[in-house]
């Protein structure tokens, strides 16, 4: 997993934390995300693929993992959260359901 990419040419960032995964994502990379789930064909491999694209890596188990809860918050969580379009935190918790919030 690559903690602290920000800055090093990678576009999403990751930080595990002790409740669980935070991913950091720009207002372009929502975009792209919402979009792309919003096309229909975004089943887990496909936002997967994205995040990969994204820079977000580690064991296939935790990209699966940020792909699962990227689908279930929803494109239009995703989007309020993103409604000052700075770009959001989406949090994957080790127990409990994800949820995001405004950077």
């Amino acid at each position: 997993m690559d903690a602290g990419n920000k800055g090093k040419g990678w576009m999403a960032a990751t930080h595990v934390t002790w409740f669980g995964i935070v991913v950091e994502f720009d207002h372009s990379e929502i975009t792209q995300i919402v979009t792309h789930i919003n096309t229909g064909s975004a089943g887990l491999g496909a936002v997967a693929t994205v995040l990969i694209a994204m820079g977000i890596t580690g064991p296939a188990a935790v990209i699966a993992g940020i792909a699962s809860a990227v689908l279930k918050v929803s494109a239009t969580a995703l989007q309020g959260c993103n409604s000052k379009g700075i770009g959001i935190f989406l949090f994957v918790l080790w127990v409990g359901a994800p949820w995001c919030r405004s950077r």
